[in-house]
């Protein structure tokens, strides 16, 4: 009798339902005995989520030694890029599409050492200026209340794009030893979603994804989109910090600072408006937010619907972390980071399925404006 997909090799079978994914997730391997561990290794990472070695991994996955898991993750024939397709396929039906938004992400994952693939010094970014971190970009699809990450970018730090002998050693392929920003690494994931036909109603993103390049491909696709603006380089004034007033029976307040905005802000697609607004949060942390949407559209609903859709994006890359085993790694290459992070996608789909079958409500927030 053949296993069930979902049992572990040495271990109980998962609590979790029988999802085609994880038969989606069976057809990329041709071989019964890499589709086991893959299989294996998406449980182990369900089952205890925190980071842990090869080692570790390996024993919650049944394994006899962490060489099986670590030949997963490095020299095992398969395409982490299929499974990631795959991946967003899924989970678009799954989601739906009612006012589906694409939501760009910065995640960074704190790191011993920098001798692992693309981790560096935090820098200016930290408190705590010893820190080292592995950075990426992240897409989330956000509809109807809910959110799962659906593609990933590794980001390649100065430090690393400056020394191709030392990415040659963590396996960084030549064509992508160059200088990319996180908008960049963003747009090369929207094009991909966009080339498969994926519903975007909005884009929304942090300030790493407020450059202005991308920002104006937007507005080249007729793509409406929220970005947060990066803080103001000079303290924020009384005045300025008084703009925004708070709104009875909210917990936060928002403010139209203007709509007649120069070229410095881009030039909107036809029948589209730029719009600057501001929010002021109850710590009283003012933000800034530029806004690409059709003339028609409310300006502050909008962008209020927008902040909503971040922040569900961001509850749905915690609940990866948390529960996925997103950052649970010690992965070196740069072929093993694509492998474990889109295997990690796989978790997180796996228990977002299970909160659904369950009657759960995995945190997410409106997907668009009315």
């Amino acid at each position: 009798m053949s296993r069930s997909p979902l049992a572990r090799p040495g271990g109980p079978a998962t609590p979790y339902p029988d999802p085609d994914l994880l038969r989606l997730l069976g057809e990329h391997f041709t071989r019964a005995e890499p589709r086991d561990r893959a299989l294996a290794y998406v449980h182990a990472l369900l089952a205890s989520p925190g980071r842990g070695s090869a080692a570790q991994i390996a024993a919650r996955s049944g394994a006899d030694s962490a060489w099986s898991t670590q030949r997963l993750l490095t020299r095992t024939v398969w395409d982490a890029d299929r499974l990631r397709d795959s991946i967003r396929a899924h989970v678009v039906p799954l989601l739906g599409a009612s006012g589906p938004c694409a939501v760009l992400s910065r995640h960074e994952t704190a790191r011993a050492g920098t001798g692992a693939v693309a981790v560096a010094p935090a820098g200016a970014r930290a408190a705590n200026r010893d820190r080292n971190i592995q950075a990426a970009a992240l897409l989330c699809y956000v509809s109807r209340n809910r959110a799962a990450v659906i593609d990933r970018e590794l980001y390649l730090p100065s430090q690393w794009t400056s020394d191709p002998a030392r990415c040659a050693r963590a396996g960084v392929p030549p064509e992508r030893v160059q200088p990319r920003s996180m908008a960049d690494l963003g747009q090369e994931m929207l094009e991909r979603a966009l080339a498969a036909a994926m519903p975007i109603g909005w884009v929304f993103g942090g300030p790493d994804f407020a450059d202005p390049q991308l920002r104006q491909w937007l507005c080249r696709r007729r793509l409406p989109f929220c970005v947060e603006l990066p803080q103001l380089p000079y303290p924020q004034s009384e005045s300025d910090a008084s703009a925004v007033r708070a709104e009875p029976g909210r917990e936060e307040a928002w403010q139209l600072l203007g709509r007649t905005l120069g070229p410095v802000y881009g030039h909107p697609a036809p029948g589209f408006r730029l719009t600057l607004l501001a929010r002021r949060l109850p710590s009283g942390h003012t933000s800034r937010f530029l806004l690409h949407a059709p003339t028609t559209a409310p300006d502050v609903p909008a962008a209020r619907a927008m902040a909503a859709a971040g922040a569900a994006a961001a509850r749905a890359v915690h609940e990866a972390d948390t529960r996925a085993g997103l950052s649970s790694h010690q992965v070196r290459t740069w072929v093993a980071w694509y492998r474990h992070t889109t295997l990690a996608m796989t978790a997180a789909v796996l228990h977002l399925e299970a909160g659904t079958a369950g009657g759960g409500r995995p945190g997410a927030a409106p997907g668009g404006p009315r």
